[in-house]
């Protein structure tokens, strides 16, 4: 059953009003496991890197160097996530807030990648993290916003390592590059139809549940 379908409880100006404060409360709890997982994925992430700077046999200028990089990143992204929190333990979460909070997100994986190895750099791989985040918010506009600025970065990222891009020479290769886009783009929409789904579901259960409390009545 669709939403958009007349006759559905939701479209009735009350259960709107009832579904969109609902909404901002799964909004409001999002953005508080957001911020958790954001502060354990980054701990995790660091470790990671850790380890890896620490089994080295030689430490070159260049790998203090990232290291050092890899912490501040670590330390404002962990500072970020506490804001967030606290802010939130406050009262205080504007509409804009998941826009900064996931664009400040991007910005620093891509930084990181970019300090690294550019688009052949594992990090790449935390876009898709970036994406699970937004998803969590459940807010559409967020998961395109996220879906949209994990393929810019991705490809700021090809450019930084590709100087020159009309020629038959790429540092990252075409196909690379397409597929790595493509999986980006559908992971966004695979995640706007899971929050999709869930409005509809609510719909389906409203509905069904009036039939049941009409039968009850009579």
């Amino acid at each position: 059953m669709s939403n958009h379908q007349s006759g559905t409880p939701l479209d009735n100006p009350l259960l709107n009003k009832s579904w969109h404060i609902a909404s901002r409360w799964q909004e409001y709890e999002g953005e508080m496991r957001s911020a958790l997982l954001r502060s354990i994925l980054v701990a995790l992430f660091y470790a990671v890197q850790l380890v890896h700077f620490l089994s080295l046999q030689q430490i070159a200028d260049s790998d203090r160097m990232f290291h050092r990089q890899v912490t501040f990143a670590a330390v404002a992204w962990l500072f970020l996530s506490l804001a967030v929190f606290i802010a939130l333990k406050g009262g205080f979460m504007p509409p804009l807030l998941k826009y900064v909070t996931t664009a400040i997100d991007l910005a620093l994986v891509t930084l990181l990648a970019w300090l690294g190895h550019g688009s052949s750099s594992p990090l790449v791989m935390a876009l898709f993290l970036v994406l699970v985040l937004a998803a969590i918010r459940f807010r559409i506009g967020l998961i395109w916003f996220a879906s949209l600025g994990a393929m810019t970065c991705y490809m700021i990222l090809v450019a930084s390592s590709d100087k020159t891009w009309f020629d038959t020479d790429h540092t990252t290769p075409i196909l690379t590059q397409a597929i790595t886009l493509c999986s980006i783009g559908a992971t966004g929409m695979v995640l706007g139809q899971i929050v999709r789904a869930s409005r509809n579901m609510a719909t389906a259960f409203l509905s069904r549940a009036e039939g049941d409390l009409s039968e009850v009545a009579r």
